[in-house]
């Protein structure tokens, strides 16, 4: 978690303000890919729970990836698992049972067979989170969950990955109960991690929605954090780094945390020990690299259609961006953005591309610019 304390502590006050009662804004993540943010995430759901919080953790799917499975479904088969742990803690203390009958009645509507509440044993509380209407059933699921949570001395939290991938009636969901319940000071709060598109999505499915949340950019690591996240680890295990082949790491990586752990891993893989050494580090990045093309930039690149990768091929000059989609739209013998306006929006739904601000379109993973100017037309 090198590198991340602001924002650990800015969670953390969170929960310390939520054990006195006082209410806090909820948290959006934003980065490009490789930044640390589902990591960054799963520390803070560990942070949650520790004290007994109810958590869901979710991840969001784009339209094309996702199964059967539905937002609601999601987040009930996650709180099952939490609520199961906080009644094993608290019992049926106080509100808990009634948070738990109205559990039972959201997950209930999307399984009547009651398998996404198993092991809760309480009958549903009808006429409660039961309509159909995700809008208005989580709203009141987050009003009761937070209610007993709030007698514990405790919160709920929402943890979800992807963010921007959630459908604009599920983003509106959740902006709606972050609202309702913080208007009460109820103890709810929602994480979110996405691309930097995020808060303009989260803007379009409610306009109020920059006022729910603290926005959190996460870039890559500066150069002393990205350093620590090297060395450290290596250290706790009787390995030192020379400071050359560090620094040859920290530099080749730009600090991006994703790209940290493939070179030092391939570097720590090479050196006999029990030190790493510049030859190492050149190793680990040649090596790092391969791994990153064959993985983290090939599967991206399989997904976009011939066109799509025309399109990539001329966002590449312009090296990580932004570009103007004027210029990409002549880069591609175009004679208007709308030509190619269909091709645009086709990589930005994929995740490989997004739009930083009007008229500009820039890559999602940092070096994707690199990748796609090595690859043969």
């Amino acid at each position: 978690m090198a590198g991340r304390d602001e924002d650990i502590g800015a969670f953390e006050a969170v929960v310390a303000r939520a054990a006195t009662g006082r209410a806090s804004q909820s948290i959006v993540l934003t980065g490009l890919r490789g930044v640390g943010k589902t990591v960054l995430l799963n520390d803070l759901a560990e942070r949650a729970r520790r004290p007994g919080w109810i958590v869901a953790q979710v991840e969001a799917r784009a339209e094309a990836d996702r199964t059967a499975a539905s937002f609601r479904a999601t987040v009930s088969r996650s709180l099952n698992q939490s609520l199961r742990q906080v009644t094993g803690r608290w019992g049926l203390a106080g509100k808990l049972r009634g948070a738990l009958a109205t559990f039972k009645s959201f997950s209930i509507k999307t399984d009547p067979t009651g398998g996404l509440a198993l092991g809760i044993e309480v009958d549903p509380q009808r006429g409660r989170a039961d309509t159909g209407s995700l809008d208005l059933d989580f709203s009141e699921l987050a009003f009761d969950l937070a209610g007993s949570a709030r007698d514990l001395g405790v919160g709920v939290l929402v943890l979800v990955d992807e963010m921007q991938d959630l459908a604009e009636e599920e983003l509106a969901a959740l902006c709606t109960a972050v609202h309702e319940t913080g208007q009460r000071s109820m103890p709810f709060y929602v994480v979110g991690a996405g691309l930097p598109s995020l808060p303009g999505a989260l803007a379009e499915a409610r306009s109020y929605a920059e006022r729910l949340f603290a926005y959190r950019p996460i870039g890559p690591l500066d150069r002393g954090a990205a350093g620590s996240a090297v060395v450290l680890p290596a250290e706790s295990q009787g390995v030192v780094w020379s400071p050359e082949a560090v620094e040859e790491v920290v530099s080749t990586s730009s600090g991006y945390p994703y790209f940290l752990q493939e070179f030092a891993k391939a570097a720590w893989d090479y050196a006999p020990g029990p030190a790493i050494d510049e030859e190492a580090a050149a190793v680990g990045i040649a090596a790092g690299r391969a791994k990153l093309d064959a993985g983290f930039y090939r599967s991206r690149w399989n997904r976009a259609t011939p066109a799509e990768r025309d399109y990539l091929r001329a966002m590449a000059p312009d090296g990580d961006g932004p570009s103007s989609s004027g210029e990409i739209a002549r880069r591609l013998g175009k004679s208007s953005i709308q030509q190619v306006g269909p091709v645009r929006a086709n990589l930005i739904h994929k995740g490989l591309v997004y739009a930083p601000e009007h008229g500009l379109i820039a890559f999602t993973v940092p070096g994707m610019a690199d990748f796609v100017s090595r690859q043969a037309t």
